[in-house]
């Protein structure tokens, strides 16, 4: 009786530790595959967001500048627009919200001048524009340093599974005598 209570009560410790380390590996392999998709991503974000910001201040001085054609302006927005349709369909939410409200003050900055014949900085949208840009830039670098960290949490991922499943890891993993690890 003790024997068959003994093995029964092994085949569930080592049915639950399978278990454990398998859930532990799918959870890996899942973030790892996030994290692939996101750096895929970083390569295409870059740039695209430099362009973007680039467009955004030229845009911004020209809207700044006095006499600047309206063809000029056209072209800038136009510009701004593309730019902005790439960025949204990648970037995250944070960085589209940003995005639509600095597009959003662009587009009413150049109303105003249009129709009310009043400079940038006479109105105020200036300081609306600088700071729509300062809080579109903040949004892009957030999400950029979030994909640039990613690499860590799949580290920190790993060593979790390998304390789960000590047949998967390398003995400089194993505890020590003292019983921390290396």
């Amino acid at each position: 009786m003790t024997g068959l209570l003994g093995t029964t009560v092994g085949a569930l410790a080592g049915f639950a530790g399978a278990w454990l380390a398998q859930r532990a590996q799918t959870r890996m392999q899942r973030e790892e595959r996030t994290h692939q998709e996101q750096a895929r991503w970083l390569a295409d974000k870059k740039p695209l967001f430099r362009d973007l910001l680039v467009v955004f201040r030229q845009w911004r001085e020209a809207l700044s500048g006095a006499g600047t054609d309206t063809d000029d302006l056209a072209d800038l927005r136009r510009s701004a627009l593309k730019w902005s349709v790439e960025a949204s369909l990648i970037a995250s939410e944070p960085v589209r919200l940003a995005l639509d409200e600095v597009q959003a003050t662009f587009a009413a900055a150049e109303a105003q001048l249009r129709n009310g014949h009043v400079s940038v900085e006479e109105s105020g949208v200036a300081t609306q524009l600088g700071n729509g840009l300062s809080v579109l830039e903040d949004a892009m670098r957030a999400e950029l340093k979030e994909l640039l960290r990613g690499p860590r949490r799949r580290i920190r991922l790993q060593n979790r599974v390998r304390a789960i499943d000590p047949r998967t890891s390398p003995p400089e993993f194993w505890p020590t005598a003292a019983g921390s690890d290396s």
